[in-house]
């Protein structure tokens, strides 16, 4: 890991006209650099490698036209070669220090229009300002259209300037047995930033990734982590503790509904499991509708079900939320051997089975449907890592007549 630190507030008198800089530390292998309105990929055009390709945004697609590497030319500043050709960087056109002016590849050679600054943003995402104009990468318009050219204008704090930054390369920790080329396995000693770039890697690629055929799982070995899961199509994020309190996640593990301005009755098809949350703001969101469960999940602070738009269907099952569950426009929704301290809001049918603290029975009006105790039930079977770090399969026992999660005493059942 290459720590790109060092970063100065004046961000020195070559740009006067740059934002305060916070440091900020990348990956020192390829990564892609995502547009984070847009969830598609810097690209180099047509794969180009000759001087003056254009630098664009295209959807994600693994290839290399859409990996980069950040190399440190002092001061805090990078520049930015493509993995087809590492002779050839991000250079803003004619050293221009003009709104607009594009951005293509060309031979570095050292100039100061090829030079960037990278710069934190809360969440993990980044802004890049160029050293000549002083200036920050953007995409036109905040367009999403595939091919937009990508362009140097002045910094404004937009999601057009926002772009999320993913490793390409991310070994899984020695040891780990071979669970598929699309799982990937992060460890304490895993750098931060190497955990959440390979996040935000899988996010921009899952994002908007409805009818893809990728798919992605993100398991976590014991331990806490200061990291941010933003969950997309097709992934699953799960601890590999035999508790949910075995892996800690200070930060959020989330689903949002920026991708369909807000309404999400298309956010299908991912899951989170086993895992204990500390959201940053002491509310956590799971603005879904249907085939993504909520399993065995602790949050120390508040549950959101929607994104402020329609919300239709979900399912949590052993979970504990600390605060409260907010089903705001949720449609639909069922909760089985869960519990929390309350919970608020209903539209049309909201189910609990086996919940502590349940809305009592009040059909149609509001329209809870209230069964005390779960007859016969048996959780998911899980992997979990145990204490000598061998991998194993925890099934669950069959339980009848049940409140509850199994796991609060501290021993799953």
């Amino acid at each position: 890991m290459l720590a790109l630190g060092g970063l100065v507030a004046s961000l020195l008198t070559a740009v006067a006209a740059a934002p305060t800089a916070q440091a900020a530390e990348l990956p020192s292998g390829w990564v892609t650099v995502s547009a984070a309105h847009s969830a598609k990929c810097v690209d180099a055009a047509a794969a180009g490698t000759a001087d003056g390709t254009a630098v664009q945004q295209y959807t994600c697609n693994g290839s290399t036209a859409q990996q980069w590497q950040f190399r440190s030319v002092g001061d805090g500043y990078v520049r930015v070669d493509n993995r087809n050709d590492a002779a050839k960087s991000w250079d803003v056109t004619n050293v221009s220090t003009a709104d607009a002016a594009p951005v293509q590849l060309w031979s570095y050679s050292g100039g100061a229009n090829q030079q960037w600054l990278p710069v934190e943003e809360p969440g993990g995402a980044f802004h890049f300002v160029n050293r000549n104009s002083g200036k920050c990468l953007d995409i036109p318009a905040a367009s999403t259209a595939d091919s937009a050219r990508v362009q140097q204008y002045t910094c404004n704090g937009s999601a057009a300037q926002s772009f999320r930054v993913g490793a390409t390369d991310v070994p899984n920790p020695p040891g780990t047995p071979d669970l598929g080329p699309n799982v990937s396995v992060f460890d304490p000693s895993t750098p931060r930033a190497t955990i959440q770039n390979k996040l935000n890697q899988v996010f921009a690629q899952q994002e908007t990734n409805q009818f893809g055929s990728q798919r992605q799982a993100l398991l976590f070995k014991p331990g806490r982590y200061d990291v941010d899961a933003n969950v997309g199509f097709y992934t699953q994020v799960a601890g590999l503790g035999l508790s949910p309190d075995d892996v800690t996640i200070n930060g959020g593990v989330h689903v949002e509904a920026d991708w369909f301005q807000g309404n999400a009755t298309h956010n299908f098809w991912r899951s989170a499991e086993n895992l204990s949350v500390n959201p940053p703001s002491g509310t956590d969101r799971w603005a879904v509708s249907q085939a993504a469960p909520y399993r065995r999940m602790h949050v120390r602070g508040n549950l959101q079900l929607d994104d402020g738009g329609w919300s239709s269907g979900g399912f949590m099952a052993d979970s504990k939320i600390d605060g409260q569950v907010r089903s705001g426009t949720q449609q639909q929704w069922l909760s089985r051997n869960s519990q929390w301290n309350s919970w608020t809001g209903s539209n049309w049918n909201m189910v609990f089975v086996g919940d502590v603290n349940a809305p009592a029975n009040s059909f149609p009006n509001p329209p809870y449907t209230t069964v005390a105790q779960t007859p016969v039930s048996r959780e998911k079977p899980f992997l979990y890592v145990d204490g000598a770090g061998a991998y194993q399969v925890f099934v669950p026992a069959l339980r009848t007549n049940t409140q509850g999660t199994t796991w609060g005493s501290g021993t799953p059942a």
